[in-house]
Formats: C-alpha cells, sequence, structure tokens
C-alpha cells in the first residue's frame, strides 16, 4: 500500500503542500514592527512639533505687483494648521501699513498701498502656535520688491522713426520697444502697447504686441477701424487691468472737427470704438459726451470725467454700472495713489474727492504752496502729501518754475534744478509715490528727470518729452 505525502487521487493531479504558516508569522512581525516604527516616528515627531511649535514651509508674492499696486499679499504657509493669528501679532521691516487674515495653515499679509521699489522687507509673525499645543515659535519671511522701469517717447531726428523706449532705474542705458513715424502718444496694456501716430488732422490706433518687453516680431500689428475715415485722436487711456482703453476722437473727415468726446475700446469684445453716450453709457453710433479732462480711476475700469460743462461723472467705460454724477469741477489734478480719491479743483478751491460716496474735504494749502504768479497741477502722493509746479514771470515775460512739496501743513522745496530756459511741462508720479517724473522743455530740447520724491535726488534722465507715468493723470482739451 503506498502512502505518498501530497498526492491528490480525487484530481488526478499532484501538488506539493507547504506550510506558509511561519512565512505568514514572519510577514505579521515585520508588518507590525514597521508599523510601530512609524508610530514612534510619528510620536516623536508630534513631541518634537509640540516643542518647537510651527515652522515656516513657504512664502510666495508678486515683486511687481506689490511696488505697483495696493492691496498685494505675502502669504506665508506654516508646516501645520495655526490658531487665529491678529494684525499685532505681525511685524513688518521698514514698516509698511498692512492688515491681516489667516486660515489653517497660511497667513496672508495685505498691505495698503505700494512699497518701495528694489528694497528688501522682512515679515515676522511673533508667537504663533497650532491649536492644542503649547509650544510657540516666530515666523520670519524676508522678501524683496521688485524693480520699476518707465517708456518713453523719443522724437526721431533728420527723418528718423520716432522711439519708445524702456528705460530701467537701476541700470543704464535704454532698450528700444517700437519705433514709427509720427508718434504722438503711446500706453501699456497688459502685455502689448498702444500707439496713436499721424497728424492733427488724421490719427491711427494700432496695437503692438510684445514679447520679452520688446514689440514681437512674428504677431501682426492691430489696426484699429476708427469710427469715421479721418479723424484725430488724443488723451490716450489704458485701464489697469487692460480690459479697455479710451481715448477722445474728433471727426476731421469733413475738414472742421465734429462729434468730438470719449470712446472706449474694449479689448474683451470686438476691438471697435464705442462712444460714450451723453448718459454715460457706451453705445455704438451715439454722439459722445464732450470732455475736458478725462482718465481712468486707478485699478478700476471706471473713468472720471470732466465734461465740456465742467460736470464730474463716473463712467463705468465696460457699461455694467450706471454712471454716478459727482458734482462739478473747474481742473482735475490727479489720483491718490489707492485710487479711491482724486484731488479736484472747484470754484471754492481745491478739495478731496472720495470716489466711493462722493465726500469732499477740503486739501491743505499752505501759504508757501501758492505764493507765485503761476501755479501749477498738483500731483497726490498720498492723502497728506503732494508735489506742485509754481511759477514766478520774469522781467522778459519766461516763467521761472520750482516744485514745492507739501506734507500736511508744511511746504519746502524740492530741490530739483529747472533750466533757466526750460519750462516745466509735467510733473508724474511713479505709481508708488516713490519718485517723480519731471518733464522739461526748452526751445531746442525736451528732458524727463527721474528725482526720488521727498529729497529730489537725481535717479535717472531721458531725452524725451514724457513717461507713461504720466498717462495715470487726467488729460484733455485744457492739458499742457
Amino acid at each position: 500500500m503506498s502512502t505518498e505525502t501530497g498526492t491528490s487521487t480525487e484530481t488526478g493531479t499532484s501538488t506539493q503542500r507547504t506550510d506558509r504558516r511561519p512565512v505568514t508569522r514572519r510577514f505579521h512581525r515585520r508588518y507590525l514592527a514597521v508599523v510601530l516604527v512609524l508610530a514612534v516616528v510619528a510620536a516623536l515627531a508630534a513631541v518634537v512639533g509640540s516643542q518647537q511649535g510651527p515652522r515656516l514651509r513657504d512664502v510666495s508674492y508678486d515683486a511687481t505687483g506689490l511696488v505697483s499696486r495696493p492691496a498685494q499679499r505675502v502669504i506665508l504657509t506654516a508646516n501645520q494648521a495655526l490658531q487665529q493669528v491678529s494684525a499685532d501679532d505681525v511685524r513688518v521691516t521698514p514698516a509698511a501699513a498692512h492688515t491681516v487674515t489667516s486660515s489653517g495653515n497660511t497667513i496672508a499679509v495685505e498691505f495698503a498701498g505700494p512699497l518701495a521699489y528694489d528694497r528688501d522687507y522682512t515679515v515676522t509673525v511673533a508667537n504663533v502656535r497650532a491649536p492644542g499645543q503649547r509650544a510657540t515659535a516666530d515666523l520670519t519671511a524676508a522678501i524683496r520688491t521688485g524693480s520699476t522701469d518707465v517708456l518713453a517717447l523719443v522724437p526721431g531726428a533728420d527723418g528718423a522713426k520716432d522711439r519708445i523706449v524702456s528705460r530701467s532705474l537701476d541700470a543704464g542705458g535704454a532698450t528700444t520697444v517700437y519705433q514709427g513715424a509720427d508718434i504722438s502718444e503711446y500706453a501699456r496694456l497688459g502685455r502689448s502697447l498702444v500707439v496713436v501716430s499721424g497728424s492733427d488732422a488724421s490719427s491711427s490706433v494700432d496695437v503692438v504686441a510684445l514679447s520679452g518687453g520688446v514689440q514681437d516680431p512674428d504677431a501682426p500689428v492691430e489696426h484699429l477701424t476708427l469710427p469715421s475715415s479721418q479723424g484725430r485722436v488724443t488723451a490716450l487711456h489704458v485701464a489697469d487691468d487692460a480690459a479697455s482703453f479710451g481715448f477722445e476722437y474728433a471727426d476731421t473727415s469733413t475738414g472742421q472737427s465734429r462729434n468730438t468726446g470719449l470712446y472706449v475700446v474694449d479689448m474683451t469684445g470686438t476691438h471697435l470704438p464705442t462712444a460714450i453716450a451723453e448718459d454715460g453709457k457706451p453705445q455704438t453710433g451715439a454722439v459722445p459726451m464732450t470732455v475736458g479732462q478725462w482718465a481712468y480711476v486707478p485699478r478700476t475700469e471706471s473713468a472720471l470725467v470732466r465734461t465740456g460743462s465742467d460736470d464730474l461723472v463716473l463712467v463705468d467705460m465696460s457699461g455694467r454700472a450706471d454712471p454716478v454724477r459727482l458734482g462739478s469741477a473747474t481742473y482735475l489734478h490727479g489720483f491718490v495713489g489707492s485710487g479711491t480719491t482724486a484731488v479736484v479743483e472747484t470754484g471754492t478751491g481745491i478739495e478731496r474727492l472720495d470716489l466711493t460716496d462722493g465726500a469732499k474735504t477740503a486739501l491743505r494749502v499752505p501759504a508757501a504752496s501758492t505764493d507765485a504768479a503761476v501755479l501749477g497741477r498738483i500731483a497726490p502722493l498720498t492723502d497728506d502729501t503732494y508735489l506742485r509746479v509754481l511759477g514766478d514771470v520774469r522781467s522778459d515775460g519766461t516763467v521761472s518754475a520750482r516744485i514745492v512739496r507739501v506734507d500736511g501743513g508744511r511746504a519746502s522745496r524740492l530741490p530739483v534744478t529747472v533750466p533757466d530756459d526750460a519750462s516745466v511741462t509735467a510733473v508724474c508720479p511713479s505709481p508708488n509715490g516713490q519718485f517723480v517724473a519731471v518733464a522739461t522743455k526748452s526751445a531746442t530740447d525736451e528732458l524727463v528727470s527721474i528725482v526720488d520724491a521727498t529729497s529730489g535726488a537725481l535717479e535717472a534722465s531721458i531725452d524725451a518729452g514724457s513717461v507713461d507715468w504720466c498717462g495715470a493723470l487726467p488729460s484733455g482739451d485744457e492739458v499742457g
């Protein structure tokens, strides 16, 4: 009788049976060992974390946005969830006004206004802790803001083309961005450039694509179709979000200017100029609203318009909101950097106009800021600080100009040299108010000097008539 272990006679096949229990036990032991090790590591990490407190895992920010726009944020991300953080827990060095919000493991530090160019800042959050833990820690983030450049129009000499050049303030030299004949105005439009060319009788408007900061040679130039076969384009302005731009247009096809007023080009739509009608709404074929001065309100799609009859109207250039009537003014000087306040001149004086509710407060004008025969435009820097050009008339009828800086109730001369044979044509603050472009013109020369808005120290100079910072100032028939 045969008794072979592992033989199955029912199936007619032979299978080798092996006792797997020792292997299974070894696997279970190894698995439990791994689990125990992981548990120990996790427990140790929790102990260490509870003793050390949270740590900074990541910092994110837009270096360019921090110097050009308000309400920009620096986001600090910790390695674990945090208890609520308040503004008192956060210190910014050098000091800058800010608010703080926190959620989960992130802390958002939002700045009230643009920061200084090309500067190191430190953001420190004190005594942060994770929920249920005793240990606290300080989170410290180092950030560096971006630098800036300006665009300037350099007229061509001896029949050469005009050039729009880019000049960085932290490096010498200039780069040609675009060149063409008879350029009269230009403005940045996101990653493009809007260029107005031509004569007083006939203008053209082109949208030029940029690549690497200069004209893209592979992208076609978009030539806009204007409202009539011939017309003059002036007072070009661009919305900060690049969704639209506008200008004043006068139909000259009959040899006389007519239907002169405000037009908008919606870059999210047809790209066709549309009249802003007298009711403050974009309307194809309408008679346009007459304009004395106008400009986009910074960081919005709304425009502040002083009409030909000196009415003040806040116009939504997209047409989605109704226009807002804000009384009247005889002159628009400019906007405070935050964009919610305009400086306007009325029959009773110079006032700050709150564009959110129409409230007006008198602007402080120390005696030294009005002690001259010629009073120029005010260039606002903050709610209480501005620059103004004053001029004394010489015996030969020319004007000797100087620039005054007003800080609250105190006025002092900004030490900027203006050549005796030149006049100041514009004073244009940078987006963050740190610098100012002073444009001067003589019988033979045009020059833009970029100076520190506080000390007057020269940062750069360009042989040009103006820079793109001036595009933020209200312009129109009475400017210049």
